[in-house]
Order: C-alpha cells, then sequence, then structure tokens
C-alpha cells in the first residue's frame, strides 16, 4: 500500500484516485472548490483536503512528509509546477508527477527543464493524444491502436463488419482467412461485454476484436474493413489549439493536412509554426465551406477542439457529407455513450492520461497501461525480475500459472525479439510481457504476481 496525494479533483485526478484507492492505496485528494471534494467523498472513500495544491501549509496538512508520491493535475500546469517542487523541497516527497498541457513546456527548443521543478515525470495529454490519433491513422480499420515494447509489438482493436472475412467464424479458423499473418486475439467485446477468446469463439459482426503482434503482421488490418478502406493520405483537423497544433506538427510530413481554426488570431500564430500543413481561419461546422474544401475526399476528419459538443457535431456533419472515417476527443463520458455509434471513433482523453499516470504510480516494473475502452479492461506492459527462487514466473511456463480466463498473456518481448505466448511458453528475468486484465479485480493478482520476494520458495 502507498500512501499518494492527488492535486486536482477533475475528471483525470478523481479516476485515478479511485481506481488507486480501489487498488488499496491511501488516498488523499486536494483541490480549491469545496463543491467539487463534497461530491467525490460521496462516492469514494477517500481523505480530502480543501485548499491551493502548491501552499506549503495545505501540503502539511495533507501530511506530504509522510506520503510516497504526489500527482499534480490541477488544471493550471504552474499550479502542477509548484506543487511538485514544494512536496520536493520541503517535505521530500519521493516522486513527484505532473500533468503540464501547454506545449511551451513541452518543446525541446525551450530548453524546459523539469528537474529545475522537482518533476520526476511529465505527463502530457497533448503529445498522448498526438500519438494515439497518429497509431489510429496509421492502421486503417483499428479503433484503437497501442504500442509496447518501444513498438514492437502493437496491440490493435478493429469492430467486425458484416461483410469481413470474420464475420460468422471460429476463431480457429483464423488462420485459415489469413494463414500468413501471425498474431493473436487477447479480447473480444460483444455489446460492451467481454468474451473469453476460445478456438470455438464464433465472431460476430459488430464484436470488438483485440489483436497483439509485432508492427508488420499488424498490416492486415484493413483487410477486416471494407476492401476500399486503404493507408488514409488526406487528413482534415478541426481545431488549432494545443492538441490541434501538436498534432498537425506530427502529422504535416505524412499526409495531406489541412488544419481549420475559427479564431483568426490562433489560425495565424500556428500557420506560422507549420511549413507544409494548409492552415484556413473558418467556422469548421460550416456545411458551405466543408462542401467547398471537398470534404467527401477526406480520410480522415480529426475534430480535437476544446468544446465537445463541436467536435461531435462536426465530426458527424462531415461524416454525413461523405468523410471517409471521423475522429472525436470527447470528454465527457455521458456524450461518448451518446454518439459512439455516429462517430467512427471516439476518444477519451480522460482514458488516455490515465493509462500513462497508471504506469507511473502503480510500480516501477510497469512501463505502459493502456485502457482498452470497455469497462475497467487494462492493456499492460510488465518487467519480469528475479529468479526462479525470488520470483513467480522465473523459469515457469504459462500453462503453470493457472491463470484465471479474465487474464490474458498476449505476447512476450525477450532481447529485442517478441514471442507470441501460447500455454507452453516459458517466462526468463527480463522478459517484458503484455498481458491483458479484462476486469479491474484481476489488477492486484497481476501486481503480485509480479513480484519479487526475497523469500519466496
Amino acid at each position: 500500500m502507498k500512501k499518494i496525494i492527488v492535486f486536482g479533483g477533475g475528471s483525470v485526478g478523481a479516476s485515478v484516485a479511485k481506481i488507486l484507492s480501489d487498488d488499496g492505496n491511501d488516498i488523499t485528494l486536494v483541490d480549491y472548490n469545496k463543491d467539487v471534494l463534497t461530491e467525490l467523498q460521496e462516492k469514494m472513500d477517500i481523505r480530502t483536503i480543501h485548499g491551493l495544491a502548491s501552499h506549503p501549509s495545505i501540503q502539511k496538512a495533507a501530511d506530504a512528509e509522510n506520503c510516497d508520491m504526489v500527482i499534480a493535475v490541477t488544471g493550471s500546469d504552474e499550479v502542477n509546477m509548484c506543487a511538485c517542487h514544494v512536496a520536493k523541497t520541503i517535505f521530500n516527497v519521493p516522486k513527484r508527477i505532473a500533468r503540464l498541457r501547454a506545449n511551451e513546456y513541452l518543446r525541446v527548443e525551450d530548453n524546459f527543464d523539469k528537474k529545475f521543478f522537482s518533476i520526476n515525470e511529465v505527463i502530457s495529454p497533448n503529445i498522448l493524444l498526438t500519438n494515439y490519433v497518429k497509431n489510429i491513422l496509421d492502421h486503417p480499420g483499428a479503433f484503437q491502436a497501442f504500442d509496447f515494447a518501444s513498438g514492437l509489438v502493437q496491440a490493435l482493436a478493429a469492430t467486425v463488419l458484416a461483410d469481413g472475412p470474420l464475420a460468422g467464424k471460429k476463431l480457429s479458423e483464423f488462420r485459415n482467412h489469413m494463414p500468413n499473418v501471425d498474431v493473436k486475439v487477447v479480447a473480444i467485446f460483444r455489446d460492451k461485454k467481454s468474451i473469453i477468446p476460445k478456438g470455438d469463439t464464433v465472431i460476430l459482426p459488430g464484436d470488438a476484436v483485440f489483436f497483439v503482434g509485432t508492427k508488420e503482421n499488424m498490416r492486415f488490418m484493413s483487410e477486416l474493413r471494407k476492401a476500399t478502406m486503404e493507408k488514409a493520405s488526406n487528413v482534415m483537423i478541426a481545431g488549432g489549439g494545443r492538441v490541434g497544433s501538436a498534432l498537425a506538427k506530427r502529422l504535416e510530413s505524412i499526409y495531406s493536412l489541412k488544419l481549420v481554426e475559427k479564431n483568426k488570431h490562433i489560425a495565424k500564430e500556428v500557420s506560422q509554426q507549420l511549413s507544409s500543413c494548409v492552415v484556413l481561419n473558418n467556422d469548421i461546422a460550416e456545411e458551405n465551406f466543408l462542401k467547398n474544401e471537398s470534404i467527401e475526399k477526406v480520410d480522415y476528419f480529426c475534430a480535437v477542439t476544446n468544446d465537445d459538443q463541436m467536435n461531435i457535431l462536426s465530426a458527424k456533419l462531415a461524416k454525413d457529407m461523405g468523410a471517409k472515417k471521423t475522429i472525436a476527443i470527447v470528454n465527457k463520458s455521458s456524450y461518448r455513450n451518446l454518439v459512439f455509434k455516429e462517430i467512427d471513433i471516439v476518444i477519451s482523453p480522460e482514458d488516455v492520461t490515465i493509462g500513462s499516470l497508471l504506469a507511473s504510480v502503480r510500480s516501477s516494473d510497469i512501463v505502459r497501461v493502456h485502457h482498452l475502452g470497455f469497462g475497467d479492461a487494462e492493456a499492460m506492459e510488465i518487467i519480469v525480475h528475479g529468479d526462479s527462487n525470488t520470483s513467480k514466473l522465473v523459469g515457469k511456463k504459462i500453462l503453470d500459472l493457472d491463470l484465471p480466463d479474465t487474464i490474458v498473456i498476449g505476447s512476450i518481448v525477450r532481447d529485442g525479439t517478441v514471442i507470441l505466448a501460447n500455454k507452453q511458453t516459458a517466462i526468463n528475468t527480463g522478459d517484458h510481457i503484455i498481458i491483458f486484465a479484462i476486469t479491474k479485480k484481476d489488477i492486484p493478482k497481476i501486481e503480485k504476481m509480479f513480484q519479487v520476494n526475497v523469500g519466496f520458495f
């Protein structure tokens, strides 16, 4: 059990506090809004402190001098930085994590050094969302795409179409349809409920299927969709804010790219930061504008403004007018549940950010955590340590671990080589295990399984 202080009771702070509290940690949450704290106390069993996160007296009241970690996710980058600096310099808190949104704190050329503010790890939603969207664009047909082991392993998710090659087929027949594809099905969700993937499992249209494999083998993804769905070339971004500008900078050398921003000043500023991207100052929800810009030729329309309703409206309009695929960033979960069938890919910044936070918090051996978007299901990359005397894993075959059906080991990366796991695969120290947990109750089991115990024989 860790003693952790969360600064900020917004959607990310509240979700992280709840997850870590459910994991058995001692959580204190600090926020400046009393109404927020009252609401959180009604939902979860955590200690709350009212006040500004960067004030030493508030951190003292939160018992910072005896805590293991602080997570600063308030709405202000500057408060987050200051809170981490106070936690280190006054209370000597061992680990400090800060969420920073402004691109000015993230650009290499600006020479910002997190160490000056006593920050161990920076969580950047802009970078995380940019990487997330790029991964999806790189894999036509996928609605989620995750990298593990520095890109050696990928996990992709696709919705099975009625006319696709897997619809109505048993999972055991997968290789008959794609004999040259070496991937593993690790999870299936039907109507948002998990189905344990087995050989006799029949895949139905509408199922969300998660595959894991090497980058080379994941090129098959477009075959699961319509044959006409080729690699994207034309991309339009709605919104020139922090996420939109960061995404444009990442994509402009790869795709034929247009960015649309309604605010004239922001549009001009963004255009000066980009080279080949066409920046347009206009209303993205204007039908005539989209028609004049040949929206029907756009492969991916990405709505990434700060306004959920604008993202939903513009993405739906673009879809209705012929855009092949639409992506929308939507913060409110109630909105996501309403529109997930009308927009091709709905992205939750909260889920993307929380996954990165959990990887930093849960264990030093957990390299990556990704939320699968259904219930509490997660995918994790965890490093194996110890030997046959101190580890419950080293020297054991997966068959010997007696794992429940809700825990699936997808692959193992050993010395740079990717091994698709099966029951006879043995585990070595130093292995990077890509493991999938379908339910929240499996997380403590997995963490305990990877612990090194000197007294274990």
